[in-house]
């Protein structure tokens, strides 16, 4: 999904991830602003990079969403791995042949 946004965006920056990762985000309420003069016009480079920064912001959100959602396949996947499940007691029965059988061979007389 990370190689589809990114290959949906055409000039993408390698430093993007790195750039985002380490600025710190500061959220600041529209009524706490207070304009030093007026705006100036929104020209149309300004628009440009305006849809390339929320490309970046689409393809930053679809690699933590991938990222979040391997992490949590890999979680799944070691806690699958840390407990077991119960051995029915066929099962316990050949390991316990195995077991008796592993002991005889070590413990025979040569």
């Amino acid at each position: 999904m990370a190689q589809a946004a990114l290959q949906a965006t055409e000039d993408f920056d390698s430093t993007l991830v790195r750039r985002l990762m380490a600025r710190p985000l500061r959220v600041v309420r529209e009524a706490d602003i207070v304009p030093l003069h007026q705006p100036a016009p929104v020209d149309a480079k300004l628009g440009v990079d305006v849809s390339r920064l929320q490309a970046e912001v689409m393809v930053m959100k679809a690699v933590l969403g991938a990222e979040r959602r391997e992490t949590e396949r890999l979680r799944q996947c070691l806690s699958r791995v840390e407990e077991p499940a119960p051995l029915g007691p066929e099962a316990q029965a050949v390991r316990d042949r195995w077991a008796a059988l592993v002991h005889e061979l070590l413990h025979m007389p040569r």
